[in-house]
């Protein structure tokens, strides 16, 4: 059976995140929003294909620098992270030790982040963006801005505004929450 011959309707209660209000009231039986796997499918297909267009804008930017795409996205997340330790940046990104580690020595070793002793504990080292690694930041931020800025244009600020509720739902949710449900 082909995962798009899947027609089961799951109510999803909406009351979990925020309430949509419809109107003058605002029942439970208001809130529910009802989606079959099909419609849940699309929405994970359309995550995958926004992610892959994105990622290709700053594809070139990766190759002019010289490094590999992880490189690249851990290089990004430092941007929102900067003066984390290895430890938290690792939670953040579910990636492995040895990838990290690898990742971090290149940027390193590239000269576009720096890692710092924590003045509060020497054994740990912060992590640092360098001007190199903020200027191949600001390269590849361009090329998702066109993206976002296209899109957003064409959907309106209603449309953008749920959508980036949306995302961040599915960007907070835990994997291990998600098992043990």
């Amino acid at each position: 059976m082909s995962i798009h011959s899947l027609r089961v309707i799951r109510p999803v209660n909406q009351s979990m995140s925020r309430p949509v209000s419809r109107g003058a009231s605002n029942s439970a039986e208001e809130s529910r929003l009802y989606l079959r796997e099909s419609d849940l499918d699309q929405g994970a297909s359309l995550i995958r294909q926004s992610a892959r267009k994105i990622r290709h804008m700053v594809g070139s930017v990766a190759q002019e620098a010289g490094l590999l795409e992880a490189e690249l996205d851990t290089l990004i997340e430092l941007v929102e992270m900067e003066g984390c330790d290895i430890s938290e940046l690792r939670a953040h990104l579910f990636a492995p030790k040895q990838s990290l580690a690898r990742n971090l020595n290149a940027l390193e070793k590239s000269g576009y982040i720096e890692r710092v002793p924590c003045p509060k504990d020497g054994r740990r080292r912060l992590l640092n963006l360098t001007e190199s690694g903020k200027e191949v930041i600001s390269k590849a931020a361009n090329g998702w801005r066109d993206v976002l800025l296209e899109a957003y244009r064409a959907s309106g600020p209603e449309v953008v505004a749920n959508a980036k509720k949306l995302l961040q739902h599915v960007a907070k949710s835990s994997p291990e929450k998600d098992e043990d449900s």
